[in-house]
C-alpha cells in the first residue's frame, strides 16, 4: 500500500481525521482545506498531480492552456496506472477500466509472493475476462426486431431503466430503439393490445420521478450507448433516423413568424448538439435561450419544461408553437392552437408520444463573452445587515475588502442584471472566488460571419479537452482514496479544480467573440459527470416597477451560509444561479412570474443520500421562507424544477405533493385537467384512455388525483 493511503487510513482508523465530517474547531477556510490536502497528499506520487493542482488553482489568471497546466489533468489520467492494494483486496478494478485497452488492466500486486501473484492473476483474469465479454456484448448490442412488425423498430436486451442519476431505477418490461414515426405508432397500437404503458426515455437527465415504471414500454429515439454509456459517443456514422431533423417551416396554421423570427420544426430525437451545429453552419437563427448541456434531445428538454437563463427569456415551453404526438390509438396528432399549447407544450409526455416540436427561433447574434473570476463577497454582495457565515467574515478580513467596495459591488450587480442578456453565477463550495458569466448580445456584422466555433477543438481547451476533463472527475470521485477524504475537502478539491478550468477574462484581448448558439453552450463534457440537483424558481416581485435584487443577494446566501452550517459537506459540486423571467405555460414553475430566480446545489453521487436530503429539506425550508407578494398584493410561490430533486420534502408542514396541489399550482392543476380533457377529446380519445396508455404514477396522483 502506498505510504500516503497507509497514511490516510491510519489517520482515519485512529480518529485523527473524521470522515465525511469536520472537526468542529477547525476553522474551514479554503486555506486550511488546501493545506489539510496536501498533507495527506503530498508524500506519494500517485497523489502528485492534486498537488499540483492545488498550486495553480489559487490564481484566478492563471493560464489554464498552458501545457504545462494541462499535464496535470494528463497526469490525473494516469495517476493509477499502478493501483494501490486496499485492504482485504486480492485484485483491482481499475478506476479508469472504461478507457483502457484489456492489456492495461490486469496488474498484479508486486509485493505478493509468488503463488499469491499467481491465484491474483487468474482470479483478477477470469473476473476481466467476464467482464470483458459483458462489455463487447453491450458494445455490440445485438438488436432484434421486437414483435411490432417494423424494421425501424429494434428491442434492447437489456430492460433494466436508470436514469443518468442513478436515483430513479425499475425494470421496464421492453426497452426499444425507433427510428420512424410510423414505428412510433406502432409500438404504441402494439402496447396498448397488450394493454401496457408507453414512456419515451432519452438521455434520462430528470431525476424527479416522471418516467415509466415496471413492466412499461420504454422507448428511446437514439442508440441507447448514445443515450446511457459514459463517457459520451455519437452516435455511428451510419445511423439513420426520422426523428432527428431540423427544419425551417414558413407558416404554422396559417401563422407566419413575426418580423425577425422563424418557426423551426425539431424532430424530438434532435440533440442540442445537433441544433448548434444546424445554427452554427446557417448564421440565420438561433434559440434565445437553452440549457448548457449539449447531449440532451430536444423532446426530453422540452417535456419538463427546462428553462436558460435572462430576463428577457422564459422556457424552453413557451417557444413552442406547434406539437406533433402519437395519441393512445396509436394515431398522430398535433396542437398549434394558442390556449391548447399552454398545456401541451410542457406537459411530461401526457398526452403521448412527441415526434416533433416546432419552435420560434430569433435572429442570430454574437456576444462578446467576458466570464470572470471574481471575490466570493463581491461577485453577489450580501443584504446589508445579512449574518455572513465566520469562513466568509475571515476571508473579507483577508482580502481587505471595505464596506465601501461591497456598496460599489451591489451597484456592479445590479448594473449587470439590467443591463446583460445572460445572466449566470456559480460558486464552488468552499472557494474564494465565484464565476460569474453575463453577456449581452448584438446584430452580426459582415466580418463576423467566419467567427469560429466556441470553445473549439483545440485539445488544450476544446471540446475534446473539457470533455476528458468531466471524464476525469467522474473517475475521480470513484476513486477509493478521494472517498476517504472528508465531505468538507472532497468539495473543495473538486470545486478548485472546477473553477481553475474556467476561463478568467480580465483584459480586453482576451474577450472571447462567438455566436449566441455557441455562448449558450460555453461547457462541455458535462454528461460525462454524473451528480444530483435540486433547483428551486423563486419569485422576483417588483417594487414599484423596480425589481427586488435584495431578494436575489439573500437567496444567494442563503444558499452560501446553509453549506457552510453543514460540517457533512452534502453540497460538494456547485451552487448555481440563473435570473430568468415568468412564462405563460400553465405548469410552468416560472408561470405568473415577474421575474424569476433560479437557483439551484449540485453533489456527487458519493454523497451520503441521508445528507443530502436533509440538506435538501433544509435548503427548501429558506427558499420558501420569503414572503413573497406582487404589487396587487398576490401571493407569488416558490417551485421546484420538475426535472431535479423534490420529492420527500415538507412544505410549510405540509408533504410538497399537498403543497403542490392547494397552494403553488392549486388554478394551475384545474386549468390543465379541463385543456388537457378538450385536447384529447377533440381528436377523438378520452382522458382515462390517455392516461391509461402515457400517464406515471406520479403525474396522475398529483394532477389527476
Amino acid at each position: 500500500m502506498s505510504s500516503t493511503n497507509d497514511k490516510i487510513l491510519h489517520s482515519v482508523l485512529s480518529g485523527d481525521i473524521e470522515v465525511d465530517t469536520a472537526r468542529a474547531d477547525d476553522a474551514l477556510t479554503s486555506d486550511k482545506l488546501k493545506q489539510d490536502i496536501i498533507r495527506l497528499f503530498q508524500d506519494d506520487h500517485h497523489n502528485l498531480p492534486f498537488v499540483k493542482l492545488l498550486a495553480v488553482i489559487d490564481d484566478p489568471d492563471v493560464d489554464y492552456t498552458n501545457p504545462k497546466v494541462q499535464n496535470i489533468f494528463n497526469d490525473i489520467h494516469r495517476l493509477d496506472e499502478k493501483p494501490v492494494k486496499l485492504p482485504t483486496k486480492k485484485f483491482h478494478v481499475h478506476p479508469f477500466y472504461d478507457l483502457l485497452g484489456d492489456e492495461d488492466i490486469i496488474i498484479p500486486d508486486a509485493d505478493l509472493d509468488e503463488d499469491e501473484a499467481k491465484t491474483d492473476h487468474i482470479v483478477a483474469h477470469g473476473l476481466f475476462a467476464g467482464l470483458h465479454r459483458i462489455k463487447v456484448k453491450v458494445e455490440a448490442l445485438e438488436e432484434k426486431v421486437a414483435s411490432v412488425s417494423d424494421a425501424t423498430v429494434s428491442q434492447v436486451d437489456e430492460n433494466e431503466f436508470s436514469n443518468w442519476g442513478k436515483n430513479v431505477n425499475f425494470d421496464a418490461g421492453s426497452t426499444l430503439i425507433v427510428r420512424s414515426v410510423a414505428g412510433v405508432c406502432k409500438v404504441v397500437q402494439w402496447a396498448a393490445a397488450q394493454d401496457r404503458k408507453v414512456r419515451a426515455a432519452g438521455f434520462r437527465h430528470s431525476w424527479s420521478d416522471i418516467y415509466g415504471g415496471p413492466g412499461d414500454v420504454i422507448i428511446m429515439f437514439l442508440p441507447i450507448n448514445t443515450l446511457t454509456q459514459l463517457p459520451y459517443e455519437d452516435p455511428p456514422a451510419d445511423w439513420k433516423t426520422e426523428l432527428s431533423g431540423i427544419e425551417i417551416v414558413p407558416s404554422v396554421a396559417g401563422r407566419a413568424a413575426p418580423e425577425g423570427r422563424a418557426f423551426c420544426k425539431i424532430m424530438a430525437g434532435t440533440t442540442n448538439d445537433q441544433l448548434r451545429q444546424w445554427c452554427f453552419g446557417n448564421k440565420t437563427w438561433c434559440l434565445d435561450l437553452n440549457v448548457i448541456m449539449v447531449e440532451i434531445t430536444f423532446g426530453g428538454s422540452n417535456a419538463p419544461i427546462c428553462h436558460g437563463a435572462g430576463f428577457k427569456t422564459d422556457t424552453l415551453s413557451d417557444l413552442v408553437v406547434e406539437v406533433t404526438y402519437v395519441d393512445a390509438k396509436g394515431e398522430l396528432q398535433t396542437v398549434n392552437d394558442p390556449t391548447e399549447l399552454r398545456a401541451a407544450s410542457g406537459c411530461f409526455g401526457l398526452l403521448g408520444i412527441v415526434v416533433s416540436l416546432t419552435l420560434e427561433l430569433g435572429t442570430m447574434g454574437v456576444t462578446d463573452m467576458s466570464p470572470v473570476k471574481i471575490p466570493m463577497p463581491l461577485a453577489i454582495p450580501p443584504p446589508k445587515d445579512y449574518p455572513i457565515p465566520g469562513e466568509v467574515q475571515k476571508l473579507i478580513e483577508k482580502l481587505g475588502i471595505t464596506e465601501e467596495q461591497l456598496d460599489h459591488a451591489r451597484i456592479d450587480f445590479v448594473n449587470r442584471c439590467e443591463g446583460d442578456f445572460y445572466l449566470e453565477w456559480f460558486w464552488f463550495p468552499y472557494q474564494d472566488n465565484c464565476w460569474v458569466n453575463t453577456w449581452s448580445r448584438r446584430p452580426i456584422t459582415p466580418d463576423e460571419l467566419n467567427l469560429e466555433a466556441y470553445p473549439g477543438d483545440s485539445w488544450l481547451d476544446g471540446v475534446k479537452s473539457q470533455q476528458i476533463q468531466a471524464t476525469l472527475a467522474e473517475a475521480l470521485v470513484n476513486y477509493t482514496p478521494f472517498r476517504w477524504l472528508s465531505g468538507r475537502h472532497q468539495a473543495f478539491l473538486l470545486g478548485g479544480a472546477s473553477l481553475f478550468a474556467l476561463p478568467n477574462v480580465t483584459e480586453e484581448k482576451d474577450i472571447i467573440k462567438t455566436f449566441v448558439s455557441e455562448a449558450l453552450h460555453f461547457r462541455r463534457g458535462i454528461q460525462n459527470f454524473r451528480c444530483w440537483d435540486t433547483e428551486w424558481e423563486i419569485p422576483l416581485p417588483t417594487i414599484k416597477g423596480q425589481r427586488d435584487y435584495e431578494l436575489v443577494q439573500r437567496a444567494w446566501w442563503d444558499g452560501i451560509s446553509a453549506m457552510y452550517s453543514r460540517k457533512d459537506a452534502p453540497v460538494r459540486v456547485a451552487l448555481e444561479m440563473r435570473l430568468t423571467g415568468g412564462s405563460n405555460v400553465l405548469l410552468a414553475p416560472q408561470r405568473g412570474n415577474a421575474g424569476t430566480v433560479s437557483i439551484e446545489v449540485l453533489t456527487t453521487l458519493i454523497t451520503p443520500k441521508d445528507d443530502w436530503q436533509t440538506f435538501m429539506q433544509q435548503i427548501a425550508d429558506k427558499w420558501t421562507s420569503y414572503d413573497l407578494k406582487d404589487e396587487n398584493g398576490n401571493t407569488l410561490y416558490p417551485r421546484p424544477h420538475w426535472a431535479k430533486q423534490w420529492g420527500g420534502l415538507q412544505i410549510h408542514g405540509k408533504p410538497i405533493e399537498r403543497y403542490f396541489r392547494e397552494d403553488a399550482y392549486k388554478d394551475a392543476f384545474s386549468e390543465f385537467r379541463k385543456t388537457f380533457g378538450n385536447i384529447v377529446t377533440s381528436r377523438g380519445s378520452s382522458v382515462d384512455e390517455t392516461l391509461k396508455m402515457f400517464g406515471t404514477v406520479t403525474m396522475e396522483r398529483l394532477i389527476f388525483n
